[in-house]
């Protein structure tokens, strides 16, 4: 048993060192790419192709890797509220999920992959070779799947049990001829096993994977083909590229002690204010924003660095986990940001666009918090104002952090000047962020770097899963026309602009407490888009709406991921932390109405800039 174990690691390495391989391929072929068009003047033809190629297979073959790591992204809705002996039966219930989903990509997947003909555009290769990803990738997982255990079970092949239901369980529901089936429509059949399995903390990934598998399962397996060609296709975007390249440039600069400098240079702007530390905090948030986009990755980062030192200066760790977890909603606004390459893909909405709308809201929000941080800190005497740093030391923190505050005026300007598009954008800042790393800072060591690719890896899979997932989901509900019933229904909405936005905001605040905001963003553009262009809101405005409005759900219970974040890392109670958000909270509430019904602080910046 121990030799087969050792000889199933051995696989798990070999496949991450592919996948990881493959990752830092892309960005080499991105790169590669910008070389020859701006300075060889003779652009490739094949390279952005390839690249997508083995971005498809990183995805599916990581897929097996976090079932292995337990990193793929769930609700935490009942995992958080139950006893922890009783947790392995929802692990156990998800094995048996994963499992049955993963036979469906692997049944369904190898019938698409069969009947696929012709050839990619510039490569010229058979195009089911793309499509294999996806029963490839469903193998390994099922294969992980049995290497689990989630009950403890002394006996050997115990993860067969869950496996084995989770075959019974394709069989039920999710093969061409399934044993059972429901009268309802697709569309309720759609919403209620996807939502219910969520709130049973399956991971989101495969909640919706199952939920579109088993809506078109009683007509046959012709319905089931779009579904597995919709998950590859989905993810074969070189605009998604874009993510686990700013993922990996943020990874490099935080292991290039960037955090650091970044956190001096706020203490030289924002040090000596009233609540000083907690300032900091803010500004340093907003500052790393503009590195990786993802607001988890960032709080994080900066819990870890600042909230002890905010302990030892007097202020109580749940108030310091509220800080971080509430200013950390502003790096999904301040780009590049995550969020708004996800609304980009789903709406054919310009990126740059996005990006440069999102600069005005999101220094808002940070002037929203800190004014809030002021009163708090006023309020409980924590921290009073002090005498500011000498010019001398500001200028040497600003010098300092020079290098890392290029990144985001270097992404915008190259983006709204037409010089590189996000993805080109990313990895060209991948590669940027080394060399400061190795040649400026001196803190990152070579050695480093495959540690900071398998970080990026996961990160990027956890991510990309949901969004390819999220295409069938979102294909299901294009069949069914559930978007323009919605739109039928709400036309009279349409009609009046500000209503509508007002209905948005609320809407949109309810979802945000029940989903994940990636994968919100992709199942809900397609259906709120047509709506809100019929009532004369523009596309990027209302991009910059909905990140809003699905990021502040971060904050708010049951999901509050921000808040579990946090306040694991201060190790204090969640709901301490909730009492200490809620000012925060409704601070950004006030600026979140502000830039709804004040279009022009989103485009504003985008009608100046415009040639």
């Amino acid at each position: 048993m121990n030799t087969l174990r050792r000889y199933g690691n051995w696989a798990l390495t070999g496949l991450g060192g592919l996948c990881v391989a493959m990752l830092t391929l892309t960005v080499m072929l991105t790169v590669l790419q910008v070389v020859f068009r701006y300075i060889l003047d003779s652009p490739l033809s094949w390279s952005e192709e390839l690249a997508r190629w083995m971005f498809v297979w990183a995805i599916f073959l990581g897929c097996a890797l976090l079932i292995s790591q337990h990193k793929h992204m769930r609700m935490e809705f009942l995992i958080s509220r139950i006893d922890p002996s009783k947790v392995r039966w929802l692990d156990l219930l998800s094995q048996v999920v994963m499992a049955a989903a993963c036979c469906a990509m692997w049944v369904h997947g190898w019938d698409f992959c069969s009947r696929v003909t012709g050839t990619s555009g510039s490569l010229e290769w058979p195009s089911k070779y793309l499509y294999m990803a996806v029963p490839v990738g469903a193998g390994l997982s099922l294969l992980c799947l049995a290497c689990d255990n989630p009950m403890k079970w002394k006996f050997p092949g115990a993860g067969l049990i869950g496996v084995g239901g989770g075959v019974l369980v394709f069989h039920m529901f999710l093969s061409a001829t399934p044993w059972i089936t429901f009268d309802l429509g697709v569309g309720w059949i759609l919403h209620i096993v996807a939502l219910g399995l969520m709130f049973l903390d399956v991971p989101i990934a495969y909640c919706l994977v199952f939920a579109a598998y088993a809506s078109f399962a009683k007509q046959g397996d012709l319905m089931m083909l779009p579904i597995s060609q919709s998950l590859a296709s989905s993810v074969n975007s070189f605009l998604l590229l874009s993510i686990p390249f700013f993922i990996l440039a943020a990874h490099v600069m935080n292991a290039s002690g960037i955090t650091h400098h970044l956190i001096r240079f706020a203490s030289a702007l924002v040090g000596h204010m009233r609540g000083g530390l907690a300032q900091v905090n803010v500004v340093t948030n907003t500052v790393m924003g503009g590195l990786s986009g993802s607001s988890l990755a960032v709080a994080v980062g900066t819990a870890k660095v600042l909230v002890p030192e905010m302990e030892k200066r007097g202020y109580p760790r749940p108030f310091a986990a509220a800080v971080t977890s509430c200013a950390s909603t502003i790096d999904n606004l301040i780009p590049p940001s995550i969020g708004m390459i996800i609304f980009s893909a789903a709406g054919a909405v310009s990126v740059g666009a996005l990006f440069t709308a999102g600069i005005l809201p999101g220094l808002l929000m940070a002037l929203a918090l800190m004014m809030t941080v002021h009163v708090q800190a006023k309020r409980r005497g924590l921290e009073a104002s002090t005498a500011p740093m000498a010019w001398s030391d500001r200028f040497l923190a600003f010098r300092d952090a020079i290098p890392a505050l290029l990144v985001p005026l270097f992404v915008v300007l190259g983006m709204r000047g037409g010089a590189f598009t996000a993805s080109e954008a990313g990895a060209i800042a991948v590669v940027y962020a080394i060399v400061i790393g190795v040649m400026t800072y001196r803190q990152l060591k070579w050695q480093h770097i495959p540690g900071i690719l398998k970080e990026g890896l996961t990160d990027t899979v956890a991510i990309i899963a949901i969004v390819a997932a999220s295409a069938p989901f979102g294909w299901a509900l294009g069949i069914e026309r559930i978007p323009q019933q919605i739109a039928q229904s709400m036309a009279f909405l349409a009609e009046n602009k500000w209503l509508f936005l007002l209905a948005l905001n609320v809407f949109l605040l309810l979802v945000g407490l029940a989903m994940e905001y990636i994968a919100s963003l992709v199942i809900l553009v397609p259906i709120l888009m047509p709506i809100a262009m019929a009532a004369g809101i523009d596309p990027v405005h209302l991009g910059i709406i909905m990140v809003m409005n699905l990021v502040l759900g971060a904050l708010t219970p049951p999901l509050g991921v921000l808040v579990f974040a946090t306040a694991n890392i201060a190790k204090v109670k969640i709901n301490e932390v909730y009492k200490e958000v809620m000012p925060f909270f409704w601070a950004l509430m006030g600026v979140l109405a502000l830039v709804t019904y004040v279009p022009w602080i989103s485009l504003g910046l985008n009608q100046w800039l415009a040639p």
